[in-house]
């Protein structure tokens, strides 16, 4: 459960380190210990989506 979550916040890691990765839980209300064990639901990828080109302006290209 939650892997592609997880995926999110490595890869805001990534584009923007530790800054990105609390704008993202901020942003879709779940932290990075939360994502874990949150299930990928087709409506939180979609906000994780939404939020994570929001913050880093790219395209994530987790499906």
């Amino acid at each position: 459960m939650g892997a592609k979550l997880v995926k999110f916040f490595e890869l805001a890691k990534e584009e923007g380190g530790l800054s990105a990765q609390m704008r993202l839980a901020m942003a879709t209300g779940i932290s990075t210990v939360k994502a874990s064990s949150e299930a990928d639901t087709p409506e939180v990828l979609a906000k994780f989506k939404a939020a994570f080109k929001e913050i880093t302006g790219k395209d994530a290209g987790i499906a």
